[in-house]
């Protein structure tokens, strides 16, 4: 005998706020993977839809589809020896996603450098990221 599940509103919520965390995960995880395998660059690009605009910096015009960003996270790759980001995630109301994130590095100059931010993830109907907004904060911000 099988049983049939039914889902409330409130599970089906929970199960898209899941899996929308989860993309957000995967791509900081794989960021953090670029500073020792820089085959990582394939998989992070991969979360992303094909016309994907990306905003790292305030006033920047947005990098557009994904040669951008393989050259954007190549470089990344190129440049650090180690990587680490904590980060919490919430969904918005508007179904955006808020990624607040501190992140540390070694640079290949063997300089040290932390940043902190927040950004602003869209996903499509298959979960890639199809815009990715970034607002970067000063050390002293408070979360």
């Amino acid at each position: 005998m099988t049983q049939t599940q039914t889902q409330t509103p409130q599970t089906q919520t929970a199960r898209t706020e899941e899996s929308a965390t989860a993309v957000i995960d995967r791509y900081l995880v794989l960021f953090d993977r670029l500073a020792h395998d820089p085959a990582a660059v394939e998989a992070i690009v991969a979360l992303f839809a094909p016309d994907v605009t990306v905003r790292l910096f305030e006033g920047q015009e947005p990098l557009v589809g994904i040669p951008a960003l393989r050259q954007l996270y190549g470089g990344f790759a190129q440049g650090m020896v180690d990587s680490k980001h904590v980060w919490t995630t919430t969904v918005l109301d508007d179904g955006r996603i808020e990624l607040r994130w501190l992140h540390a590095s070694r640079r290949v100059d063997d300089r040290l450098v932390a940043l902190s931010g927040v950004e602003y993830v869209t996903l499509d109907g298959d979960g890639l990221i199809t815009s990715l907004d970034n607002r970067m904060l000063t050390p002293d911000s408070r979360y």
